[in-house]
């Protein structure tokens, strides 16, 4: 919130006022919508985010005046937030309302205060917001979840200098200001506030360093434009547009879907004259137009006319001037838009760490790689359009495919008419084309079909023709010119090979779309006709405009056509494209509405839909927000055996599809689901089962859900059912109990009921590759415990894992060795490996790059080094090499892994000093490590240079590699796993010259003392051999006596553990013998 962000924001010449402006204290005008506010917006509630985050002591620090701004937040979101918000309401029932938090200024003042301005609670009624600090103004911006950029927007029009208001300086000087504010204060209360403000403003002030770097950048790229640019504005506008006549405009889209292999979509010979693409819109108050996007900037074409043969071409002459932004062009051309383009709120908010223009990069080719929006499922919202009313169904449709669209024509156009069959059939009425509802009440989704210029390519074709013809424009290269052509001939050549089926199809929508409800029934019968599992077929209702009809049929009075349309949907959806292009039309909504409908089959039908749609993430988006879960949910509400139980498979095939995105599993939890599915487990149906099983194994990665079922006795089911002969239902009953393992109560659940048998018994089916990797992944989790590992070693499981570690996909390999590594913490296992000859696959296995698989194999060979004869045979595979290999991963998983396995090996091996020393730079690479932020890493490489420093040479080596200054500064740690491994590494280190000196002087004898007070005692055993070794040094024995390590010591000396009494009692010992000795000096 500092110069750089006030400078760069873009703010509206003339402030416009509004009837929320009630502030007085308001000098900021509005700022306007646009890529850069959107950016800086969100990256402001990224950067008060990470210092609530990194800084939280100066997140609390009390800003000098508040800020004070109209909230969009209501009381209601307050309620449901916790104990943190007191909620005052004065008088009766719609009275005043005041919400405050709990924690308070210096004054005694709230540091957040919501007031009610007025009276009465009404619908217009105005909230002010008043935040003392950071800590709650990002609570605030939680609290307004997806709105939390139009929160931050109403703060910033409000405050345009939020750091005068802050920090109560602004300017260029404003450090020297807010450090000499703080030098002059001499009331100490008000002090320790500058102090902590001017601590805050130094953060920020890096923070707007980094802006005004990030500026500097973007200004250099901003020269002209390009396909990402105009992508990106391209999105932030397409989320503002719809019907609603609050919006800015109808719609606006790319005007051909066709990509060239440049990324532009203007044709090459367009392509040199600096044009990119064109782009399509259809504003409020005036006709459709084409808009030029080109490296210098954007304007109008002269649209699409037609010749004398009736074909339409496009006019790229310029009708209007240049503008640097497409929001500026369509203000200066739309007054509707320049109106009301500053009233919209923005839609969402990037990940951190990435840039806005990351929300644009799949609009650029929305048809190449249809695959990638189903693998992501980000639960951020699409923006203010996604949701809409019923009502507004035009709205919620105005995104229809590009090949359906048609274009404006000199001519007139004929409408298409029916067979001679269809007449003969009486099912068409001259006249009522034009009619939306006929007499039984059906409503129509379109009068006439008008002739479509239909796909890109015909487009693209046309343009070929258009180059061919002007051979003055044709300025590229020959190769380019044959590239294009190629492309060209190879999509027609696609069209003409297509199956006269294709065509029947396109044919049959028509008389969808055209025909009277008899004749629309009719169409929708002899689709059935046709496999609607073919890609062709498919394709042929998408590129017609069928989604869009069969879509609007849902909303129909006549349930013959509902489900003659949601048959049609349900098959054609397994089509990646088919989802996506119903995700555009917002199909979610009439097929959510259609759950709460009183025919069993509607329900049915609809939740089977809704199971294939939702494998697009941005359907099952849609279906969690218009309420889609809970009314699933209520679908399982089902007795087994019941005529009911179709309804809830349907449901719960939806659910299974659903629960893929984290809040949904969140909604379907809250919806209550647990105890239903519970009931469902007792179904004899394996159709049943099989979704209602892949609901709890998608869902079981959730803690909630794990101690749910354990709770409900969904565990007993598990494990029977593994016993089942349809092995798909085995493969999501493994997966289940895979994610619930990893409690060590359902561990022990499985054996009780023997599911380790029926789980073993699976390791034979090595054809099903997705079942053997969710047996694996159980074994490896109940393998975590012991007793279970007992069993597993009775039942010859390790002779089945290591013949599983060969020619197996890559994540049946993590699982069988993951499970090999657990089954080898005990002796009987390590043997079993070994006599399995399993070790050399293991070894084999290091070689590898998969990151989770290296963490398995570095644990396993490290369990197995804890044998002396497997480490015989580690170190003849040179397997030790391999581990010390692998720390220079970049990865800090395998970083630690490596480590830890490197400890067994060295206490293990016969002659392991003069092993290690012929790694040839290996000393200096663990000792480098002891530089890492990950304290895992830093326990592990302590652990290693506590058995490297045994052998007296390479203790020599690390020494004059800086171990000791590097392990004194790790002692002020508070972790105690870290810690225990420290001081067992400072103890052997003080074995070597003046070290236990040099630990003295680098300040790391004080924070040993510390450890004395922790609870592990594992800690206070490797913390008294550290203080014993540094106590032979007189000046470690005044620190250590200084710090009362005599104290600590004295109730240690009673330890039942020899070893840990011992070094007590050696410190004691070291440290009375030297005041014995300053006493005989004194006396002296």
């Amino acid at each position: 919130m500092g110069q750089s962000l006030s400078a760069r924001f873009e703010w509206i010449d003339q402030p416009v006022a509004t009837s929320k402006q009630t502030i007085e204290d308001n000098d900021a005008g509005q700022l306007k919508t646009s890529i850069v506010n959107h950016a800086l917006l969100s990256d402001l509630i990224r950067m008060i985010e990470q210092l609530c985050r990194a800084h939280p002591s100066e997140a609390r620090s009390e800003f000098r005046r508040p800020l004070q701004w109209s909230s969009n937040l209501r009381p209601a979101a307050f309620s449901a937030a916790g104990d943190k918000w007191i909620v005052q309401s004065s008088g009766p029932k719609g009275g005043k309302v005041v919400i405050t938090s709990t924690e308070t200024r210096t004054d005694g003042q709230p540091l957040f205060q919501l007031e009610q301005s007025g009276g009465q609670t009404t619908e217009s009624t105005v909230y002010i917001a008043r935040v003392a600090s950071f800590e709650y103004l990002n609570r605030i911006l939680q609290l307004a979840e997806e709105h939390k950029l139009r929160e931050l927007q109403e703060i910033i029009q409000a405050n345009r200098d939020p750091a005068k208001t802050i920090f109560g300086v602004s300017g260029d000087n404003a450090l020297v200001d807010a450090f000499e504010a703080f030098s002059n204060e001499q009331d100490p209360r008000k002090r320790d506030q500058y102090s902590k403000l001017y601590k805050l403003l130094l953060i920020l002030n890096t923070f707007d360093l980094q802006l005004m770097k990030s500026a500097v950048q973007d200004l250099q790229k901003e020269k002209t434009l390009n396909v990402q640019k105009i992508s990106e504005e391209l999105q932030m506008i397409q989320a503002f547009c719809g019907r609603d006549p609050a919006r800015p405009a109808i719609s606006i889209d790319w005007e051909s879907d066709y990509t060239f292999a440049n990324g532009y979509k203007a044709p090459p010979w367009r392509q040199v004259y600096g044009e990119i693409c064109y782009l399509e819109v259809q504003p409020f108050d005036r006709e459709k137009m084409i808009i030029t996007a080109s490296k210098r900037g954007y304007f109008v074409n002269k649209g699409y006319s037609a010749d004398d043969k009736g074909q339409e071409h496009l006019n790229y002459e310029a009708d209007s001037d240049v503008y640097p932004s497409l929001v500026d062009l369509l203000r200066s051309q739309s007054q509707h838009f320049a109106a009301r383009i500053d009233k919209q709120e923005y839609s969402c908010l990037p990940k951190a760490g990435a840039s806005v223009t990351s929300m644009s990069e799949s609009a650029i080719a929305p048809h190449s790689q249809p695959h990638e929006a189903e693998e992501t499922d980000e639960d951020q919202d699409y923006g203010a359009d996604t949701v809409q009313k019923k009502g507004d169904a035009n709205g919620r449709r105005a995104y229809v495919n590009k090949k359906t669209k048609t274009k404006n024509t000199a001519k007139t156009r004929v409408p298409v008419e029916p067979s001679l069959k269809w007449r003969s059939l009486g099912v068409t009425q001259d006249g009522d084309s034009d009619r939306n509802v006929d007499g039984h009440g059906y409503k129509k989704t379109s009068g006439k079909v008008k002739l479509n210029r239909t796909s890109s390519a015909s487009k693209d074709g046309k343009k070929g023709q258009r180059s061919r013809a002007m051979p003055d424009e044709d300025d590229f290269t020959d190769s380019e010119a044959d590239d294009s052509e190629e492309e060209i001939q190879e999509k027609r050549q696609e069209i003409s090979e297509l199956p006269a089926e294709y065509y029947q199809i396109q044919k049959l929508v028509k008389y969808l779309r055209a025909g009277n409800q008899t004749a629309t029934i009719i169409a929708i019968c002899s689709l059935r006709d046709f496999d609607l599992t073919n890609e062709f077929n498919q394709t042929a209702i998408r590129d017609v405009g069928g989604l869009e009809t069969l879509v609007n049929l849902l909303d129909t009075d006549d349930p013959k056509c509902k489900i003659g349309a949601l048959k049609i949907l349900r098959d054609i959806s397994q089509n990646v494209a088919i989802r996506s292009a119903i995700a555009e039309l917002d199909g979610m909504q009439p097929l959510v509405e259609l759950l709460r409908d009183s025919d069993k089959e509607l329900k049915c039908l609809a939740a089977e839909t809704i199971a294939h749609c939702a494998k697009n993430a941005r359907n099952r988006r849609s279906v969690r927000r218009y309420g889609g879960i809970r009314k699933l949910v209520r679908l399982l509400k089902a007795r087994p055996g019941s005529e009911d139980e179709q309804v809830a498979m349907a449901g719960a095939l939806a659910l299974a599809t659903c629960s893929k995105s984290a809040k949904n599993k969140e909604a379907i939890q809250a919806a209550g689901s647990i105890p239903l599915l519970a009931n469902l487990l007792e179904s004899q149906n394996e159709q049943l089962l099989i979704p209602v099983v892949g609901i709890l194994q998608e869902c079981a990665s959730d803690e909630n859900y794990r101690i749910a079922i354990r709770g409900s006795g969904m565990v007993k089911f598990l494990v029977e059912n593994l016993a089942s002969k349809n092995e798909e239902l085995q493969a999501h009953c493994a997966s289940a109990i895979f994610k619930c393992a990893e409690e060590d109560e359902i561990r022990t659940l499985v054996r009780q009921y023997n599911g380790l048998t029926h789980l073993v018994n699976l390791l034979d089916n090595t054809m099903n590759k997705e079942l053997l990797a969710a047996a694996t992944g159980a074994v490896w989790k109940c393998a975590q415990n012991l007793e279970n590992v007992a069993a597993f070693n009775k039942l010859n499981t390790i002779k089945k894992l290591v013949g599983l570690m060969e020619n197996q996909p890559e994540d049946v390999l993590v699982n069988a060795v993951g499970a090999l590594g657990a089954c080898a913490q005990t002796a009987d296992g390590r043997q079993a490996i070994r006599e399995c000859n399993g070790i050399t696959p293991l070894v084999n296995l290091l070689t590898g790059t998969n990151q989770a698989l290296l963490v398995n194999v570095t644990t396993a060979v490290g369990a197995c080094a804890l044998d002396t004869d497997s480490m015989a045979i580690i170190d003849r595979l040179d397997g030790v090499r391999l581990l010390w290999s692998l720390l220079k991963s970049t990865n800090p998983q395998v970083q630690a892994s490596a480590a830890w396995a490197i400890c067994p090996c060295i206490e293990h091996a016969k002659d392991a000093g003069e092993m290690v020393r012929s790694f040839v730079g290996g000393l200096e690479l663990i000792v480098s490590l002891l530089k890492s932020d990950n304290t895992e890493v830093l326990a592990s490489v302590c652990a290693a240079i506590a058995n490297i420093a045994k052998d007296e040479e390479n203790l020599a080596v690390i020494t004059d590699h800086g171990v000791v200054p590097m392990l004194a500064k790790l002692t002020n740690t508070r972790n105690d796993k870290l810690r225990r491994h420290l001081s067992e590494a400072v103890a052997r280190c003080c074995h070597w010259g003046n070290n236990r000196v040099s630990f003295g002087a680098a300040g790391a004898v004080a924070p040993l003392v510390k450890y004395l007070r922790s609870p592990d005692e594992e800690v206070h055993r490797s913390t008294a051999r550290a203080l014993h070794q540094l106590s032979m040094d007189p000046d470690n024995c005044i620190t250590m006596h200084e710090h009362g390590v005599v104290q600590l010591l004295l109730g240690m000396v009673g330890s039942p553990d020899p070893g840990l009494q011992e070094a007590a009692a050696g410190t004691i010992g070291n440290i009375r013998r030297l005041a014995l000795a300053s006493e005989k000096a004194a006396m002296a």
